[in-house]
């Protein structure tokens, strides 16, 4: 099986001869990483991008790779619904959350740092104690990218399998009426997809991070 794409960027940073990379996606949307959607094998592009690199990135770059994380940046700013009497430091916090990036960022206070510096930081999806210290969802050890690599790979096992064997059954996954693969499908059209049929949608329910992280664990000491 072989999976072709383009990275939109992707950010290097030298540290006691490793490199550490992170992958940039932009966006004229909102998107946010979902560890619960990857779990069920949606939303692997940025991340089938980041371990492809670290795989065989060293013999491009000469050096080891570690990988450092993917971050959703917007490409645009839009516009903010605030009230008239904010203040301006106010409107300056709003301003920060409307580009505020997302993602997955490898838990690591040095990488951090290099990553972002003083008021830069504010845009990484990473919380921050009175400290300093970095806190949040968007945090992941070595540990935990390393299951979510291999995660990934029995994902992509599993859909070529699948493809190889000739399975097109009309099961879309649904949440509800405004998450579900219906709402955006390229293919709606030529679906024809028809409950009163026998075509059935599959309903998958949504993992807290800590919940994802649990079962990708567990999953990587099988």
């Amino acid at each position: 099986m072989v999976i072709e794409g383009f990275v939109d960027r992707v950010d290097g940073w030298i540290h006691d001869g490793k490199l550490y990379l992170r992958v940039v996606d932009y966006k004229t949307g909102v998107k946010s990483l979902s560890l619960s959607n990857i779990w069920y094998g949606m939303g692997l592009q940025m991340l089938i991008y980041l371990f492809a690199i670290e795989r065989c990135g060293e013999k491009y770059y000469g050096k080891p790779i570690v990988p450092a994380g993917v971050l959703y940046a917007p490409a645009r700013e839009g516009y903010l619904s605030v009230s008239r009497n904010i203040s301006d430091e106010e409107l300056a916090k709003e301003r920060v959350k409307a580009v505020r990036r997302s993602g997955l960022v490898l838990n690591d206070e040095e990488v951090i740092n290099a990553m972002a510096h003083d008021d830069g930081k504010a845009y990484l999806p990473v919380r921050f104690t009175k400290d300093g210290a970095a806190s949040g969802d968007s945090l992941a050890t070595i540990e935990q990218l390393g299951a979510l690599a291999k995660h990934i790979d029995n994902k992509l096992i599993q859909i070529g399998r699948e493809l190889h064997s000739g399975q097109v059954v009309t099961d879309p996954f649904y949440r509800n009426q405004v998450d579900n693969a219906c709402q955006f499908c390229d293919y709606r059209q030529a679906c024809h997809f028809d409950e009163e049929n026998g075509d059935r949608v599959r309903y998958l329910s949504k993992l807290k991070t800590h919940e994802a992280w649990q079962k990708m664990m567990e999953e990587g000491k099988l």
